[in-house]
């Protein structure tokens, strides 16, 4: 009996085993700006913005120490935030008939379907991803959101089109 009361013990750990050991050897990245329209919009790190218990908006500023370390779990962009629990990034999904939608960091693995193609951050197009946009918004940091590719937006003269650049860290 004692066996059986321990089984689901022992699964869980084979089951998290491969996120663990993907966790402890990440690749670390930092993912940054480039090819911005506005200027002012190259060259800026995403980290956290706290908006609530588990909850952040993704932001951009130019201090690379304040930057968060993202590592890429399968087809999933997690962040190393120094807590016993995952961080990932979440492509809130397309509701509001807005041509595009807010990035958040929040607690657990996120969005999944990115990837890393030419050195850029890209998720699926069938998702209806279009690009990165950044727009100087109310958080007094430049904030990252993601083009809806079904509607043609209307791009306001405080935002940019942007590339997500994987910045190695050594």
């Amino acid at each position: 009996m004692k066996f059986l009361s321990s089984l689901p013990l022992l699964v869980s750990f084979v089951a998290a085993n491969p996120i663990l050991r993907t966790r402890d050897a990440p690749k670390n990245f930092h993912l940054k700006t480039t090819d911005a329209s506005n200027s002012a919009h190259n060259n800026l790190y995403v980290y956290g913005y706290h908006t609530g218990a588990g909850f952040n908006d993704a932001v951009l500023t130019p201090n690379v120490g304040t930057a968060s370390p993202a590592f890429l779990n399968d087809t999933n962009v997690q962040f190393s935030l120094d807590t016993p629990f995952p961080w990932g990034l979440f492509m809130l999904p397309q509701n509001n008939y807005g041509a595009w939608e807010p990035v958040q960091i929040n607690t657990g693995y996120g969005s999944g379907g990115f990837s890393i193609n030419n050195g850029g951050l890209q998720w699926l197009e069938q998702h209806g991803f279009g690009g990165w946009l950044v727009c100087d918004w109310y958080h007094n940091a430049p904030q990252l959101f993601y083009l809806y590719k079904f509607l043609e937006p209307t791009i306001p003269s405080s935002c940019s089109k942007v590339q997500l650049s994987v910045e190695p860290i050594s």
